[in-house]
């Protein structure tokens, strides 16, 4: 229980005539007594030795016992009256004391200063008390003489939380997330207070308890770390570490982690092109959440590297791929490629590094023979040119290099080599092969390297 400073005396007037007396009890003749004196009889103790002990200038604060005002504080004078009917400051031998008695609370006193004046506090009462009387007491050696009781009523008063907000979007995946406010108790009279020095404690579920005290202000504060979902968290208010004053009622306010930025990173690497044209890159992302967004990812390409960029693949991001292989025919062998994912699921538009390859492409004119139609073991002949593009400028010509004629009888799967040929300094070819029976009839330059891919011109059917 939260230990406080107690207020000012309320000036309540503490009247004999307002507060319970003791029952069976003869008090001293008080016809002699100023008007407003109450007379304390003996009570307990040694025997009445007829001192006559009165209470003077009696105030009380409230006996509705409230948070910040757990205990009843009265002050006033103790007086005995003097044999001329006077009332005075005890003169000794003894040192008098006053007292607030509570048989099942317990009980506290102070010495009485020379005028007689007192100030007196009852000890601090549990709400578990309950309803109870405390009766003002006076000492004087091993007498006792007993003044005014009244009946005390501890009260316990509602609370709240106040946050500053109620939730935080757009948190950093694995960051942190801030949850301040303020506690406060409500008075008798309907207004709402700050509640100070009070434990406090915020419940992230799976992540326990992070625990605190209210300020002065009745403040708090909490930096709590943020998973990689959206998360609902509890700021509960009351008893869970010892320091909660028990003339409050607990409260809970929620507060709400509505959405996270997720967070990747995209990746190509070993970028490839083989003399079929086909591309062979790695994909890898690396996110906050390897679940993925629930979209695609997109393989771009660009003939520069900067503008014009087309999707060439769709690879599914649920999961995000790990070195991933992928393996596709591509139009351009000299192109730039890149990796690129749409804001979805919470994760923010992101594009990976851009790779480039630098194959020449290469192309193929003519290839068609001269005649469709031949007499078994007649010549045909065919003729083009080939080129090539590197990674920038025109096509020029493929010169001094082989081209392959391939004949594929009917009803068959394989193709059979009809000879060679070589182009010329202008890229041009001429092939000639006798047609022993009728079939489907191919050009085709190979690449002799890895710095191009192989070309073709059209399959023609001749018969024979």
């Amino acid at each position: 229980m939260i230990r406080r400073s107690l207020p000012a005396v309320a000036t309540t007037t503490l009247l004999a005539a307002a507060l319970a007396m003791p029952a069976a009890v003869a008090y001293a003749d008080p016809a002699q007594a100023p008007a407003g004196a109450t007379p304390a009889p003996w009570c307990s103790g040694l025997a009445d030795d007829g001192t006559s002990v009165f209470f003077t200038d009696l105030q009380m604060s409230s006996p509705l016992l409230t948070f910040g005002h757990e205990s009843l504080t009265v002050t006033g004078k103790m007086l005995v009256q003097q044999p001329d009917g006077t009332l005075a400051p005890y003169s000794g031998p003894y040192t008098p004391t006053v007292g607030l008695a509570d048989p099942g609370v317990g009980s506290s006193s102070r010495s009485v200063a020379a005028d007689g004046s007192f100030t007196i506090g009852s000890v601090q009462v549990p709400v578990s008390a309950g309803k109870r009387p405390v009766q003002l007491m006076a000492g004087i050696g091993r007498h006792f003489f007993c003044g005014p009781s009244t009946e005390v009523d501890p009260v316990t008063e509602p609370t709240r939380i106040v946050l500053d907000s109620a939730s935080s979007a757009h948190v950093p995946a694995w960051g942190t997330a801030t949850v301040s406010g303020i506690l406060e108790y409500q008075e008798q009279d309907g207004t709402w207070h700050p509640a100070p020095g009070q434990t406090i404690a915020l419940d992230e579920g799976s992540q326990g308890l992070q625990g605190g005290v209210t300020g002065g202000d009745g403040r708090f504060s909490f930096t709590q770390n943020v998973g990689n979902a959206p998360a609902h968290w509890t700021v509960d208010a009351r008893n869970h570490t010892g320091g909660w004053d028990d003339y409050l009622t607990g409260t809970s306010a929620g507060f709400d982690v509505t959405s996270i930025n997720q967070q990747l990173a995209l990746h190509l690497t070993g970028a490839a092109v083989d003399a079929h044209s086909r591309l062979s890159v790695s994909v890898s992302v690396d996110s906050s959440d390897p679940a993925g967004s629930g979209g695609v990812l997109y393989l771009q390409q660009s003939g520069d590297g900067k503008t014009g960029w087309t999707t060439v693949d769709r690879i599914p991001a649920s999961p995000f791929p790990r070195n991933l292989r992928v393996t596709l025919p591509v139009n351009n062998p000299h192109g730039y490629w890149r990796l690129y994912s749409p804001a979805a699921g919470g994760f923010p538009e992101a594009w990976s590094n851009t790779v480039h390859t630098t194959v020449s492409a290469t192309r193929m004119t003519g290839g068609t023979p001269n005649h469709t139609t031949v007499q078994r073991n007649g010549w045909i002949t065919f003729g083009g040119h080939v080129y090539q593009q590197g990674t920038a400028g025109s096509w020029k010509p493929l010169a001094h290099s082989y081209v392959t004629l391939l004949f594929r009888p009917e009803g068959q799967k394989s193709w059979q080599s009809q000879g060679r040929a070589k182009t010329d300094a202008s890229g041009a070819y001429t092939i000639s092969a006798r047609a022993a029976t009728s079939g489907t009839w191919l050009v085709v330059w190979y690449t002799p390297d890895g710095a191009h891919v192989d070309t073709q011109g059209p399959q023609t059917h001749v018969t024979a």
